[in-house]
């Protein structure tokens, strides 16, 4: 039986569930033994006063790796370390990254031997951090899945943005989740393989009937959904002056919120806060439009956003920032710039018959993950007849 083991940057249970955890439940449920391991967590993650219940659940898994049978032949485990790479004085270099598992306990490596790991069939990297422990396991492939362009989140340290290029280079399967992040890839990567795999979605999961949210008995339709990250990519002032040009529509907002609100916010914006993944969809099924207020800047033209395709396998129509990669995606979400065009185009929006949730949920079908998977095997295939 093949295995695979990730290393990843979000934990298995984070309430942030990522392209990574989509691969590896894929990986899970066809039969590939999988180990997701994620960055480590530090003795002053537990004293840090932000993210105290995420940080709870990662110290959780280093004291006792799970096993998730409904994700297939899968285990998870957050490594423990006294330090661990991060944009802090220190932290942030070439030693940190290169040493912190030899600061770790129990050491990664034998851990992941004792998982039954060692020379796995594969070595998936959307973490670089983790290169360095993962040598030592002896993986017969390296591959790497570039999901974001790190140079755009401003925060990512330089060594880490070297160690990535390095890898870009030398690894021996490279896959970009974005048309737009081949292109910026491909100088880096010479005449070696080079794929786009794009994200996509469970729509078996996503389209399941579930209960109306307890919430909503407060919150009379229409509504416009947004769940996912709310970091400084995501465009406040877009949604406050949507907003208030809208006040007919309610405007609901799950994802665990990293700024600051104003004093004052409009009656008909809802920040719900985090929902666990099995409940989310949900909130979606019971709304009338998805939103994607983004702002347009390098970081976001290179994003093929997981939640369009999740949107959509709900039936919802979708509005969203223009942006590079959206535009090559071809999607039937209504693409806008500015808090004008937002607003009549979710005025547009309003007017979508159910009959059309056909048009988004056959879209979000053409972007299954089983679709991806079989794109990743023809790939894995090329990459094989090579060895």
């Amino acid at each position: 039986m093949n295995r695979i083991v990730f290393g990843s940057a979000n934990h298995w249970t984070s309430p942030c569930q990522v392209g990574s955890h989509a691969w590896a439940r894929l990986f899970a449920s066809h039969d590939w033994e999988t180990a997701y391991l994620s960055d480590p967590v530090t003795p002053w993650h537990w004293l840090a006063s932000g993210s105290r219940r995420q940080n709870h659940q990662r110290f959780d898994l280093w004291r006792h790796p799970r096993q998730f049978p409904e994700s297939g032949r899968l285990c998870s485990w957050v490594p423990g370390s006294l330090i661990a790479p991060r944009n802090q004085l220190f932290f942030r270099s070439s030693w940190t990254l290169k040493n912190w598992a030899s600061l770790s306990w129990p050491p990664v490596a034998d851990k992941v031997r004792e998982m039954g790991f060692d020379s796995p069939d594969a070595l998936w990297l959307d973490s670089v951090r983790h290169i360095y422990w993962a040598k030592q396991i002896h993986p017969r492939k390296i591959i790497l899945r570039v999901a974001d362009w790190s140079a755009g989140f401003g925060s990512v340290p330089p060594s880490i943005l070297k160690l990535e290029e390095s890898l870009v280079r030398e690894s021996d399967m490279v896959i970009a989740s974005a048309e737009t992040l081949s292109e910026k890839l491909k100088d880096w990567r010479g005449k070696a393989p080079l794929f786009t795999i794009r994200n996509g979605v469970d729509t078996s999961f996503w389209s399941a009937p579930l209960p109306e949210p307890p919430e909503y008995a407060g919150i009379p339709a229409p509504r416009a959904v947004y769940v996912g990250a709310l970091d400084h990519w995501f465009d406040l002032q877009l949604l406050l002056d949507t907003a208030r040009g809208l006040p007919g529509i309610q405007f609901v907002i799950i994802g665990n919120r990293k700024f600051d609100l104003p004093s004052v916010s409009p009656s008909n914006l809802h920040w719900l806060g985090s929902r666990n993944r099995n409940v989310v969809p949900a909130y979606l099924q019971f709304a009338q439009a998805g939103i994607i207020p983004f702002k347009r800047n390098e970081l976001i033209d290179c994003v093929c956003p997981l939640k369009l395709y999740e949107y959509m396998a709900c039936g919802l129509p979708v509005i969203a920032t223009r942006w590079k990669e959206l535009e090559h995606m071809q999607s039937p979400a209504l693409l806008a710039t500015g808090a004008d065009e937002w607003i009549e185009g979710l005025k547009k929006l309003a007017a979508v018959s159910p009959s059309q949730k056909q048009i988004f949920q056959q879209y979000a079908r053409a972007n299954d993950w089983n679709v991806r998977w079989q794109q990743w095997t023809d790939a894995w295939r090329e990459i094989m007849k090579k060895a």
